[in-house]
This record gives C-alpha cells, structure tokens and sequence, in this order.
C-alpha cells in the first residue's frame, strides 16, 4: 500500500510539471506557479524539481524580458543613423545637378553616419560576448593590475593579495574602457586604488574632474547611455563594464562629486586559506 501511495503521488507530480512545462513553452509564466506541485512536498526529489523548475521559469522570463528591452534600444539607436542615409540618398536621387559644396557636405555626413554605425555594431558585439559566461582562471591580480597601468600610464595605491578566478581578456576590456572614459569625461589626473576585504577585491578608478550630476550617475551603466552622441559616443563602454562585472559575479558602481569621480569593479575572491 505504502509503495502504491509514494508512486500516485510521484505520478501525479510529473503530471503537474509536464503540464507546467507546456504552459512555460507557450510563455505564460503567470500559470507556470500554479501548475506545479508543491515545493513544501514531503518527497525530496519532487521538490527538489520543483525548485529548479521554478528557477528555470524565473530566468527564462527574465531573459526573454532582456532580450525584448535590448532590441528596443538597438532600434532605437539605429533609426537616427538610417533615416540620416536614406534622406541623403534620396536627395541625390530628386537633385542630380547638387553643387559640388553641398554634395559633399551630404556626403560627409553620411560617411560619419555609417561610421556610427560601425561602432555600434562592434560595441553591440563585444557587449553580446562579455554577457556570456566564461570560464575563468585563478590570476594574482596585484602584479597583473600593475603592469596593466603601466602600459596606460597611471598610479597604483594599495596592494592586493592572493589569486582572483578571472577572464584576463574581458577584465582587460573592461578596465581599458573605465580609463578612457575617465581620460575623455573626466579629470587629468588619473589614478588606480585597489583594496580588498576576506571575500572581495575593488579595483577603483579616480579622475580629479567636475563630476557627473546625480541624474546622469543613475544612467552612466545603462545601454546606448552617453552624454557624447555629437563626438561619437555609442553608450556602450560602460555598459560593457557592468557586463564583465556581472559575468565574474561582481558588480561596478560609481561615486562621484566636483573633483572627485570614483568608479570601482568588484569581484569575488576566494578566501585567503581556500
């Protein structure tokens, strides 16, 4: 009788996830809770699935809903560049005796808007890469961090110890694109702090410049987000940063007042006795 009891309940709880399964498939995540069988069940492996199912469901959802977002912007940002090209070419279609100046000038401008284009397309790329996981290998930051600002030119404060589970290529990526956004937005004074606590290491970049405004310090991670579009600015660097924190499972953040901008990447460590 007790086995009987232990596989209707077993029955019945794989019926319920495969209905959930089917409701997950056709993207009505709302229903995919109420399908499935308890996760307070009495039997280990059923909520054990359940749990998994459910996380399964939250990340799917998540993905879809980023996925949706991103091609928003892309849009977005590509319609100025493309409405730019195709009036231009139209008005060498409708003029064909167009003065030499103002042919140009035409010219001109959709040459820098297809070079815009370019940037964003690589930006796009290199942003679509580092969201990715990555394997990474244990490297003693410290000496790598130093050598790294040497070849930029800045000064290293502070030490760090022990080895960091990193991907060298994309940690490279991501600091170079802190530095140059200092250098172009920021002070002339550049310098590098590094620090770290029993579970994490900061690598901190400082400028001396005028500082970034409270509204602009909340967007200064988000996509396509840049104060200079007019100087070829694609809002891509720093997204790029947060990206590369996010896949080391760190984070970035940004402190920033008159003559003082601080923007810190995080990432775990190990524990010294690991």
């Amino acid at each position: 009788w007790l086995a009987w009891a232990i596989g209707s309940v077993a029955t019945r709880s794989l019926g319920r996830l495969q209905r959930a399964a089917r409701r997950l498939a056709d993207g009505a995540f709302d229903a995919v809770e109420a399908a499935l069988p308890s996760a307070d069940s009495r039997i280990a492996e059923v909520r054990g699935l359940t749990t998994a199912f459910l996380d399964t469901a939250a990340r799917l959802r998540d993905r879809i809903a980023y996925i949706g977002e991103f091609a928003a912007h892309v849009s977005h940002e590509f319609k100025t560049p493309l409405a730019t090209l195709r009036g231009t070419i139209e008005l060498w279609r409708d003029d064909e005796d167009m003065p030499a100046p103002q042919r140009r000038r035409f010219l001109d401008n959709a040459a820098a808007e297809v070079e815009r284009l370019d940037r964003l397309v690589s930006g796009l790329l290199s942003l679509a890469r580092a969201e990715q996981a990555t394997p990474l290998t244990p490297l003693a930051l410290d000496p790598w961090v130093r050598s790294w600002a040497e070849r930029h030119g800045v000064a290293v404060h502070g030490s760090l110890r022990g080895t960091v589970p990193v991907d060298a290529t994309w940690l490279t990526a991501a600091l170079d694109n802190v530095i140059d956004n200092a250098r172009r937005h920021g002070g002339p004074q550049v310098s590098v702090h590094l620090s770290q606590s029993t579970d994490h290491v900061r690598i901190a970049v400082r400028d001396d410049g005028a500082g970034i405004g409270a509204a602009n310090q909340a967007k200064v991670f988000d996509r396509f987000f840049t104060t200079a579009r007019d100087r070829g600015g694609t809002g891509l660097g720093l997204a790029l940063v947060r990206a590369v924190a996010l896949a080391h499972g760190g984070r970035v953040s940004l402190e920033s007042v008159p003559g003082r901008t601080e923007l810190t990447l995080e990432l775990p460590c190990p524990p010294r006795d690991a």
